[in-house]
C-alpha cells in the first residue's frame, strides 16, 4: 500500500470530491497531501477546513526532488503543469484525465470530442513521458448528443471521473489494480490546436452543421472563446450558442 500520497491539482471542485471520496471511504492508511500549480492562488484553493494546501512547480528540480522523496504517489487531477520524465521514473504517478484515451489525449478532449465527432469519456492511467499515453487503470465513455456545449459535455466527464475514482481507488491505493496498455490510433490535441480554432473567418464557405458544431464546441460558460474580428474597430467579437432540447 502506498503510505503518502500527492495530489497536484488546478481544479478545485474536482479536488473537494477527491477529498469527500477519502472522508466517505475512509481511508487512514494513506497520509494525502494537497497542493496546486504556480497557475493557480492557493489563497482561493480551500479544498476543506483546516487542509494545507502546497504549491508545486514542477519546472523547479528542488521541488521535484522533494517530492520523489516526501511521497510514494502521486495523483495529477487536471493539472495545468507536464511531469517531468525524472518524477515519473521514480515515482508512480497517476492521471485523472478528462478524456476516454487513446481516442481523446492531450488539452481540451470534449472540444475536439464535438468539433471531430469522437467518443468522449474519462481515464484514469498512469502517467509515462509522453502526454495522456500511459496504461490504462480505468475507462468510461459519457454520451454525447448533438446540443452538448463544452460545458455541458464536459460535466458528463467529470461526473464519470468521479465514479471512476470511487469504483477504484482503493486499487490504485493497494496498488492491486490491473492496467492495461492503450489501443493504437490515438489522436493527441494539444493548446495550440484549440486556439487556432478561435478565429471565425466570416468568409469560409462551410455548412451551417459544422459551424453550430464549431460554437458549441467552444462554448464554455462565461469565456470567450469563439470570436471574429468587427472590420470598423479591429475588435474581436466573441461568440457562443444556446441549444435546449424540445421537450418531450
Amino acid at each position: 500500500m502506498f503510505k503518502n500520497a500527492l495530489i497536484i491539482s488546478d481544479n478545485l471542485p474536482l479536488c473537494r470530491q477527491f477529498y469527500s471520496l477519502i472522508e466517505k471511504k475512509k481511508i487512514s492508511a494513506t497520509k494525502f497531501t494537497f497542493s496546486t500549480s504556480p497557475f493557480t492562488d492557493k489563497d482561493s484553493f480551500t479544498v476543506a477546513n483546516g487542509i494545507e494546501v502546497k504549491v508545486f512547480n514542477l519546472k523547479n528540480q528542488n521541488q521535484i526532488d522533494e517530492i520523489i522523496a516526501d511521497y510514494d504517489l502521486v495523483f495529477s487531477i487536471h493539472c495545468k503543469q507536464i511531469f517531468p520524465p525524472d518524477l515519473v521514473t521514480k515515482v508512480k504517478c497517476i492521471n485523472i484525465h478528462p478524456g476516454y484515451n487513446p481516442i481523446n489525449r492531450g488539452w481540451y478532449p470534449q472540444v475536439f470530442a464535438i468539433i471531430n465527432d469522437y467518443q468522449i469519456g474519462a481515464t484514469i492511467h498512469e502517467i509515462d513521458e509522453q502526454l495522456d499515453n500511459g496504461h490504462i487503470i480505468a475507462r468510461a465513455f459519457v454520451d454525447k448528443e448533438v446540443y452538448d456545449t463544452s460545458e455541458t459535455l464536459y460535466n458528463k466527464v467529470i461526473a464519470k471521473e468521479i465514479e471512476l475514482l470511487d469504483e477504484h481507488l482503493e486499487s490504485i491505493l493497494n496498488n492491486t489494480y490491473q492496467a492495461f496498455e492503450p489501443e493504437s490510433g490515438s489522436n493527441l490535441h494539444l493548446k495550440k490546436d484549440f486556439n487556432q480554432l478561435l478565429h471565425l473567418d466570416l468568409n469560409e464557405e462551410t455548412t451551417v452543421g459544422k459551424v453550430i458544431d464549431k460554437l458549441r464546441a467552444l462554448t464554455h460558460g462565461s469565456y470567450s472563446n469563439a470570436y471574429f474580428i468587427d472590420e470598423k474597430t479591429g475588435k474581436k467579437i466573441y461568440v457562443g450558442i444556446q441549444l435546449k432540447p424540445e421537450k418531450d
